[in-house]
């Protein structure tokens, strides 16, 4: 019988200190000069300007396969010990704080907030979720370099895809479905 991997404790403090990672980045997007801040946000308008040719479905598609994809190179590429998930959840974390600060310096804090809590209930936690699992198969691999874990890195894998398309997936399904109403009632 071969052992199946969980990671227990392990993954809810992986989650945690991703957590804290993307907020600490988060608070520095904040802050970012306002050069860094405009930069970051003309790329974000010509990707959001992509976007807006698109009818409903194919923009709903559109988006799910971009979380999708992203969220599963993030899962697969914590192999590499970790460290595109920790990197990507920072990334992640400042962008959107850049974008967050742009945005109540044009509409205000409460206009902000709408604008980002919809990213914040479905999208970031499925991100964090697969980051967390990411960095879980990095902590595994290198122990298993180490000679320290016996299981097949690929049972662990096959464990983290599993509880991804659990959890993760849905929730990307939700996070694209609101974009795309937001995106399209945004645009009237």
């Amino acid at each position: 019988m071969i052992p199946q991997p969980t990671p227990g404790r392990a993954l809810k403090s992986y989650l945690l200190v991703l957590t804290l990672i993307f907020s600490a980045a988060f608070l520095g997007g904040t802050l970012a000069p306002p050069s860094v801040r405009k930069e970051a946000t003309e790329a974000f308008q010509s990707v959001a300007d992509s976007y807006a040719a698109l009818s409903g479905g194919m923009l709903f598609f559109t988006l799910f396969l971009h979380n999708l994809t992203a969220s599963i190179l993030i899962l697969v590429s914590g192999v590499l010990v970790g460290i595109i998930p920790i990197l990507s959840m920072a990334s992640n974390g400042f962008f959107l704080g850049v974008l967050y600060r742009q945005a109540v310096e044009m509409a205000g804090y409460q206009k902000a907030a709408l604008k980002v809590l919809p990213h914040g209930i479905f999208e970031i936690p499925a991100l964090l979720f697969a980051a967390s699992y990411g960095l879980w198969l990095g902590v595994t691999a290198v122990r298993r370099m180490r000679g320290k874990e016996s299981t097949l890195l690929r049972f662990h894998i096959e464990h983290a895809f599993r509880r991804y398309f659990a959890v993760a997936f849905p929730l990307l399904v939700v996070a694209a479905a609101i974009e795309t109403a937001l995106i399209l009632w945004s645009s009237r």
